[in-house]
């Protein structure tokens, strides 16, 4: 029993210790981490292989506080309120070369929100 504890102790230590790491990625001795801004990515990666920028409209629905509809004066019921905004949707992709994983990077609103990887790169002059 106590074996089985111990294996179950160091498997879910790797897991964390793996999801952890999920979203970085090394550009020569630096690491970039999820929400990193665009300009320190830039500045420890330099430019990405290809961009591309777009924007698309989200709903977001907040709760408020707001006076009941049956008048009582003070009483407070919630509701809620939709709004629609604009969220700026980067996507980086980095081919640091044969021996490497492509690196795709998705930012919103300037943030590193994910980081995917793709095959093997093509580039020889990284």
């Amino acid at each position: 029993m106590k074996r089985w504890v111990c294996y179950t102790t160091v498997f879910l230590a790797l897991m964390v210790s793996h999801a952890s790491l999920a979203d970085t990625m090394r550009c020569g001795d630096k690491l970039v981490y999820s929400g990193d801004t665009t300009y320190a990515i830039k500045t420890k990666c330099g430019e990405p292989d290809d961009k591309v920028h777009r924007s698309e409209i989200r709903t977001v629905s907040h709760e408020i506080s707001a006076p009941c509809e049956d008048r009582q004066a003070r009483a407070k019921c919630s509701r809620i309120v939709e709004t629609s905004v604009e969220v700026v949707i980067d996507e980086w992709t980095y081919d640091f070369g044969v021996n490497r994983f492509i690196q795709y990077l998705r930012f919103e609103d300037g943030r590193l929100l994910r980081i995917t990887d793709g095959g093997y790169g093509s580039r020889s002059d990284r």
